[in-house]
């Protein structure tokens, strides 16, 4: 980690935010991107703004945050994002994806008029954003940099204008991601008649999240493993997650995320954004 290897155990403000923008505007761009596909899938806000301050910050927190893949060369990050996952394959998967964007949208809109059944390819849009949905939560596990940020600046007051404001809109983006998007999923069962199974979608997703939150911050496998390295991913999951200790990691997670949506759930409801269409 670039703070442990600060000499004399102390560094300027300059120096911790550059070793830290990257991971944080890369780790929003992660957040960010269920948010902006529960927007297509399931319910999109009634603010304009809303939708359009969420692509720009999606756009945005990509550009900054790709740069920390090859110090700050974009098409070198790129190259070695392509080589990741085998080369030329990343373009089928490119093309995948946005076909399902755009198949998800014509079939919204054949939907709404017609009130037929959904798609395959939106079914294949619900995996894609249950696969990448735990890269919102995840967020909060980034709390153990904040501390690292804390230990390596002295001045209380550049912790207090810089790193804690920093942290909290960091955190806070990944975490309000989450919950937007589990309040679209509500409003989008709402709209269908399946106000019975609400709850346990919510439970289920928050175990799924629990479960990949474990998986990203211990064994250290990324939402994109599934693709690039599905055979080592099927091959070490099930051992690691068996055993005492992440068991009970995943259950505090679960709980943790629990609560946290029962606290701020009502809040993104009752907000401006939603409140026409629960009145």
């Amino acid at each position: 980690m670039f703070l442990s290897q600060i000499s004399g155990g102390t560094a300027t403000l300059t120096e911790v935010l550059s070793a830290d923008i990257g991971r944080i505007a890369w780790n929003s761009f992660l957040a960010l991107v269920p948010l902006t596909l529960s927007f297509f899938l399931f319910s999109k806000p009634r603010s304009r703004l809303f939708c359009w301050s969420t692509y720009i910050l999606l756009g945005m927190s990509f550009v900054v945050g790709i740069k920390k893949y090859n110090n700050g060369d974009f098409l070198e990050a790129i190259k070695k994002i392509v080589i990741s996952l085998w080369g030329v394959r990343l373009i089928f998967i490119a093309i995948a994806i946005v076909l399902i964007v755009v198949s998800i949208a014509i079939d919204r809109r054949s939907q709404s008029q017609t009130g037929s059944s959904r798609s395959i390819f939106w079914w294949f849009g619900v995996l894609l954003f249950i696969t990448i949905l735990p890269n919102a939560p995840y967020v909060l596990t980034d709390i153990i940099h904040f501390y690292d940020a804390v230990r390596a600046i002295s001045s209380v007051w550049k912790i207090t204008l810089a790193i804690v404001p920093t942290y909290i809109l960091f955190i806070g983006i990944g975490w309000f991601s989450y919950v937007f998007s589990l309040v679209n999923i509500r409003e989008y069962m709402s709209k269908n008649q399946l106000e019975a199974y609400i709850t346990v979608t919510e439970f289920s997703l928050h175990l799924l999240c629990a479960i990949g939150i474990y998986i990203g911050r211990f064994i250290r496998f990324n939402s994109w493993n599934l693709v690039t390295q599905p055979q080592q991913f099927l091959q070490v999951l099930p051992g690691e997650l068996l055993g005492k200790f992440p068991l009970v990691v995943i259950l505090l997670t679960f709980l943790i995320i629990t609560i946290l949506y029962a606290i701020f759930k009502p809040l993104v409801q009752n907000s401006s954004i939603y409140v026409d269409r629960y009145n």
